[in-house]
């Protein structure tokens, strides 16, 4: 995974806002060039771009509702009933955003041999529908179909998981400087946790960087993956 010799594998980057995936992307990144490697960095999950454009339509119909939540924060998203409606369509125009970025993004390129660094990617898909999703529009925890295919797809693949996490005032003090409401941030990265305890931990790192310079678990994580390798190949 980390030589010249092993075959292109998918590494997927994990854990809660603010926790370091990108910075840690473009380090190992840059670590694969050095070594003579091809890789790709990539984000595979929804941009909603398509039901966005959805969501706008309905707003200019005047199907929309503000939400208050936290007691502070309010949104004006699409009126839930019509959400629970039109959720098949919804949840078709995700799949068809994600398989477009997929196909382009990490299966043509892994095909030709590159290694793949995907940051959250369609774990996180699976954690918008399984958890925010429902919790924002009362409806079902549902996934679409092609999204389990996909991460199945990767599965089988060489890949691995690299789950990256710290203290809670270790990612409030690197979150500061960002434009993030705490209150919002805490529900989310809590939800982030809560997905991220059911991944399988036979293809999974788990890495603490609360206490170390960026430099510092970028150490950690290559060292973690050439173990990973070490192991798979017993």
């Amino acid at each position: 995974m980390i030589n010249r010799r092993s075959h292109a594998c998918i590494i997927t980057f994990i854990g809660p806002v603010g926790v370091g995936k990108s910075t840690q992307m473009r380090l190992i990144k840059d670590h694969l060039k050095q070594k003579g490697i091809r890789s790709t960095q990539t984000f595979i999950k929804s941009s909603h771009a398509l039901t966005y454009i959805l969501s706008e339509f309905l707003k200019a119909l005047g199907l929309y509702e503000k939400v208050t939540y936290h007691n502070d924060i309010t949104r004006t998203y699409p009126r839930r009933d019509v959400v629970r409606k039109l959720f098949p369509l919804w949840a078709f125009l995700d799949t068809l955003s994600i398989a477009i970025k997929f196909f382009f993004r990490v299966y043509i390129p892994f095909s030709l041999g590159s290694t793949i660094l995907i940051e959250e990617g369609l774990h996180m898909t699976l954690h918008t529908y399984g958890m925010s999703f429902p919790n924002f529009f009362d409806t079902e925890p549902k996934v679409p179909p092609l999204v389990p295919r996909l991460i199945g797809w990767i599965m089988s693949k060489n890949h691995v998981n690299v789950v990256l996490d710290a203290t809670d005032d270790e990612l409030d003090q690197r979150r500061r400087s960002r434009n993030f409401r705490q209150n919002e941030l805490s529900e989310y990265v809590s939800l982030q946790r809560k997905w991220i305890k059911r991944l399988d931990s036979g293809d999974t790192i788990f890495l603490d960087t609360t206490n170390g310079t960026p430099l510092r678990v970028h150490a950690k994580v290559v060292t973690a993956l050439e173990e990973h390798v070490l192991q798979k190949s017993t």
